[in-house]
């Protein structure tokens, strides 16, 4: 009963705080638009880039082949199995950043000890790792000679107890990864003064939403040597997309003021994230602080904790396997108005003072509840009690049918979702971590420069990753070297393939066969129809070279033997933007957009495929510099698989057409997309530059022919197909910025419509299954329209205020 007793006062004493209760601050909406943007180096003279592409042109490979390519032979890999030691330090670290003056000479990976750190738990290890962190004459917010993505960072961190006495600070650009076997801890000093922070993720140097490509996995973070009376935060994880926060552990005294993860940006607000996952927190009074505007949250696991989620401000979040035990509160979404909405799926708590505390636009799915108090706590009152195994509970607006009206609910059981081939053993959907390979030496992997690949930007290495991926395919694990792999042709994938990178590994498409807007191809070929196997992706990035209206970046046709095998970690899309590439300075005629890529990622109807953390972003602005920029990529996401997809924390921002497109798809579940349409639009107006295809089930954009011209604007999402089945997409943020290139009409405030319609249903059959949670707007008039541009507005923002600007708990017409 000692427990229940501290329980109940670490509750009363949480409940009487109102540090992270307060409604949304200003700074928590979306920023006035990248300051940075006319930004100029201190000291351009230092290491800048090659010409800033000028010098240089990776779109026109050099002739030469790689002399060699080693022949096809028995592998020779030992099977997996418990390994002593992690392969990481132990493979060639022979990466480089091609597009950076004298970019041999600069170091990407580094080892904390070689810059003086002893890992004792007793000396101060805080310098050693800051300046593993600058080394390279690298600084905050890449405003150092050479941008935000030419001075890359991979910190490995050795087995040991690191006592940090101050604060770990890191930069954009940067991966500090700790041994996957014996995992390194960062120990906060008994010293530590009230409101340390352990580790800062959050890169002053930029504004929290331009806070991408930062990651940090494989820690314990340890404050029980700190005072428990003073506010210690082990991480500071304001940040945005294309971040990585996976396998670490929090570990804080009981009965403290420590918290585990906060989102401070500063006057930037807490970030714009996608996803983190796979972790633990023990004691302390808070574990995760939540500010951000979304995010999808994957198994997290809370002991001995006050309140295990405080949700400061949030827009949309979607909680998946979240798992509280002998906690106060479970998730404290705080009163109306501090969560915009809350998807919590597949999870369970035992012993919980209360599991949801607050009022909030709100999906409850498949929620086990044991010897613990109220399920749902809304203004000190209990709302449901008991556990919701194998059941939907939907708190908020909810549509049933077709004709536009709303049943404004205040908590209904929703008929559950049929999950099929996405459902584990348990029941639970299907979820993956991480492949790190813990179970194989170093010598199961091979680098492709040892297959002749080069990496320089400059090469074609197309032939030399083919041979490559032939030769490991079903043996050994192929690495990728930091680097910017130029192919001219598709690479294919074979099933048997592990694709791992270094600091998200750059493939970038060149060349003509990938110039072709009629005929398109894949850069990226994952297994071809009908083809069963495993292929998975981690830590990479893929791009073009140059403006490449027939260039798809990523196709997906295979299937794995078993659920999750074909998979996406930690990997990203990126069209335009930065210097390795011409469309950095192709592409910046304002009324001009230029046809930098014709889709980025399909899933085709034979694939199977679980993604988590990706981001597929078309450039707004420029990473390395301050050239404007209108990048048009023609579309997003188009999927087209019937087995079993899992969407897990994706982003797909700026496409011109449409940001998801799912075609006949079936067995969908999707946790958190994340949308921004293009800055650029309506001027000019979709579909332009691009010509409707029907072959890829193009939107026409007809039915705004009597329309105004924000009507001619990106489709976020579309579900279409009289074949769709079973698709469940919990989670949408669908924001709008501005009207026209330049940033010059930006959408005052979240009511200030800029966009006509956003969602789009077609040709979709009763009882499909199709089932939309907690859909979220800003400044949109339609939320949802069944037949597209001209048809059925079922969803308006004014019918369903909140949020960001609008939000639907539930759209079910067609279940």
């Amino acid at each position: 009963m000692k427990s229940l007793q501290v329980l109940a006062y670490l509750l009363v004493l949480n409940q009487s705080s109102t540090a992270y209760k307060r409604p949304a601050p200003p700074y928590a909406i979306k920023p006035i638009p990248y300051e940075y943007l006319n930004w100029t180096p201190a000291n351009p003279e230092h290491g800048v880039f090659s010409g800033k592409n000028n010098s240089v042109a990776p779109w026109h490979p050099q002739p030469h082949q790689p002399p060699h390519y080693p022949p096809h032979r028995q592998c020779s890999v030992p099977d997996p199995g418990a390994q002593s030691t992690f392969w990481l330090p132990n493979v060639p670290h022979n990466g480089t950043s091609p597009f950076l003056l004298n970019a041999p000479n600069y170091r990407i990976y580094r080892n904390v000890k070689d810059f003086g750190a002893v890992g004792d738990g007793v000396n101060d290890d805080t310098d050693a790792f800051n300046a593993a962190m600058d080394y390279g004459s690298r600084c905050s917010g890449g405003q150092c000679a050479g941008g935000t993505t030419g001075k890359p960072a991979l910190i490995y961190v050795p087995p040991g107890t690191y006592a940090i006495y101050s604060t770990i600070q890191l930069y954009i650009n940067t991966q500090i990864i700790g041994d996957a076997i014996n995992m390194p801890t960062l120990k906060a000093a008994s010293s530590a003064l009230n409101n340390t922070v352990v580790v800062n993720g959050f890169d002053r140097g930029t504004q929290s939403t331009n806070n991408f490509f930062i990651g940090l996995r494989n820690f314990n973070i340890d404050t029980t040597a700190a005072n428990p009376a003073k506010t210690i935060y082990a991480l500071n994880w304001a940040v945005s997309q294309a971040t990585n926060l996976i396998n670490v552990n929090f570990i804080m005294p009981t009965n403290s003021n420590h918290i585990g993860i906060e989102m401070d940006g500063g006057s930037g607000g807490g970030g714009s994230g996608l996803f983190m996952g796979d972790l633990t927190f023990s004691g302390g009074l808070i574990g995760l602080q939540f500010n951000n505007q979304q995010y999808s949250l994957k198994n997290l696991k809370f002991s001995n904790v006050a309140t295990a989620i405080a949700i400061r401000h949030a827009f949309v979040i979607t909680m998946q396997q979240i798992n509280c035990i002998n906690v106060g509160i479970c998730v404290d979404i705080g009163a109306q108005g501090v969560t915009g909405s809350l998807n919590l799926i597949d999870s369970w708590c035992d012993t919980c003072g209360v599991v949801v505390n607050g009022s909030s636009s709100l999906v409850l799915e498949n929620i086990d509840v044991k010897s613990s108090g109220p399920l749902l706590v809304v203004d000190g009152t209990t709302t449901v009690q008991g556990s919701l195994v194998g059941q939907t509970y939907v708190s908020g607006h909810v549509y049933r049918d077709d004709n536009g009206q709303v049943v404004a609910s205040n908590g209904t059981t929703q008929v559950y979702p049929n999950r099929g081939g996405l459902a584990d053993a348990s029941g639970r959907y299907f979820i993956k971590p991480q492949p790190q390979y813990t179970q194989y030496p170093a010598s199961a992997f091979a680098s492709v420069k040892d297959a002749g690949a080069k990496g320089d930007g400059q090469t074609d290495d197309t032939a030399a990753i083919n041979a490559a991926l032939k030769n490991n395919a079903n043996c050994k694990i192929t690495y990728f070297p930091h680097g910017v792999y130029s192919v001219t042709d598709t690479i294919y994938v074979p099933p048997g393939s592990r694709i791992v990178g270094e600091v998200w590994s750059i493939i970038s498409a060149a060349g003509s066969k990938f110039s072709d807007e009629a005929n398109p191809r894949p850069m990226i070929q994952v297994g071809k129809p009908g083809e069963v196997g495993l292929a998975e992706f981690t830590d990479m990035l893929f791009t073009v070279a140059d403006v490449l209206p027939g260039a798809i970046l990523v196709e997906v046709n295979m299937k794995g033997t078993n659920q999750g095998d074909v998979s996406f970690h930690n990997t990203n899309y990126r069209i335009g933007g930065a210097a390795d590439s011409r469309t950095e300075t192709a592409c910046q005629v304002e009324d001009q957009p230029c046809k930098a890529a014709f889709l980025v990622l399909h899933l085709a109807e034979t694939s199977s495929t679980y993604i988590e953390n990706n981001w597929l972003w078309t450039s707004d602005h420029d990473l390395d510099g301050p050239n404007a920029m209108t990048v048009s990529t023609g579309r997003g996401m188009l999927v087209e698989a019937t087995m079993a997809t899992w969407l897990v924390g994706t982003g797909s921002e700026h496409q011109t057409l449409y940001a998801y497109t799912f075609h006949n798809a079936q067995n969908v579940m999707a946790s958190l997309m994340q949308v921004e349409s293009p800055y650029w639009q309506p001027a000019p107006k979709a579909p332009f530059p691009w010509t409707p295809n029907a072959t890829w089930h193009d939107p026409t954009f007809e039915g705004c022919s009597g329309n105004i011209s924000q009507c001619y604007m990106q489709w976020a999402v579309r579900v279409l197909g009289p074949e769709s089945h079973s698709v469940a997409l919990y989670g949408m943020g669908l924001w709008v910025f501005f009207n026209g290139p330049g940033y010059a009409s930006p959408c005052t405030g979240p009511d200030g419509i800029c966009q006509i319609n956003i969602v789009d249903l077609e040709d979709l059959a009763p009882g499909n299954g199709v089932r939309l949670y907690n859909v979220n707007t800003r400044s949109v008039q339609n939320l949802i329209s069944i037949g597209g541009s001209g048809d059925t507005t079922t969803a308006t923002q004014a019918a369903n205020p909140g949020s960001w600007g609008g939000v639907v708990a539930a759209f079910v017409v067609f279940e």
